[in-house]
This record gives structure tokens, C-alpha cells and sequence, in this order.
């Protein structure tokens, strides 16, 4: 069967699991991996780890419908690329070391390509929804 959101809601739950696990992580383990990555305060991780976790929950919902909005999976896509676009200051300005520097390159890499499949998918479905008529 082809189905024309499969992209969509499969791009959408591989960001899901990464973000769960990335959250997982940076919440339960704030405080080894802030001292790994160069950070002041491991606060800063476990703040982040929570917004992930509550981010992956979002996207379990979304992915979760029988039809998924494309406009809130474009929103999802511009929460992606604003964590790429957030990454370049972190990297230039902040305190991380090389292993901090390397993580946050690395998570900012994944998450783009989530957001170009994510954009994809929408575009895939929108081309194949038809339009509505108008009277």
C-alpha cells in the first residue's frame, strides 16, 4: 500500500526516539555529561533533557494520528531548524570543550536531516491530498 505519510510520520517518530533518548540522557546524566562537554552548571543539560522529553512527547502525538497536520509538522520543522540554527552560537560563543563542541555539531547534525525528511514528507503529502473546491 502506498501511503503518502509514511515519510512524514516515520521522520517524525525517528525524532521522537532520538529526542526520548537525548532527553533521557541529558537528564539522568546532567551531571557527567556537563562536566564531558566543558558546561558550568549541569542544570543547563537538565533543563534541556526535560524540554526533550516533553518535545518527544509532542511528536508521539503527532505521529500518532490517523491523518497528520501538515502545518504542525512544518512547526515541528521549524523547531528543528531553530536547534541547528541555536547550535551555531553555542559552538562560536559558548563554554563547551572539543567533546562538548563535537556532541553538539553531531546532535545539530541529526536533527537537520530530521527536519529536511520531516519537510519532504509534508511536501509529499500535500501533493497528493487534493485540494478542496471552493464554491
Amino acid at each position: 500500500m502506498n501511503d503518502p505519510q509514511r515519510l512524514l510520520r516515520n521522520s517524525l517518530r525517528a525524532n521522537g526516539a532520538f529526542s526520548t533518548l537525548s532527553g533521557l540522557a541529558f537528564t539522568f546524566g546532567s551531571g557527567a555529561l556537563a562536566s564531558a562537554f566543558g558546561l558550568p552548571d549541569p542544570r543547563i543539560l537538565f533543563a534541556v533533557g526535560l524540554g526533550l522529553l516533553g518535545f518527544a512527547g509532542c511528536l508521539a502525538f503527532v505521529s500518532s494520528r490517523p491523518e497528520i497536520p501538515t502545518g504542525t509538522a512544518l512547526q515541528i520543522v521549524w523547531a528543528d531548524l531553530a536547534w541547528v540554527v541555536g547550535t551555531v552560537p553555542l559552538v562560536a560563543l559558548g563554554p563547551l570543550n572539543g567533546t562538548g563542541t563535537i556532541a553538539a555539531l553531531a546532535i545539530a547534525d541529526v536533527v537537520l536531516v530530521f527536519a529536511i525528511l520531516q519537510y519532504l514528507g509534508v511536501r509529499r503529502v500535500r501533493r497528493r491530498t487534493p485540494i478542496a473546491a471552493t464554491s
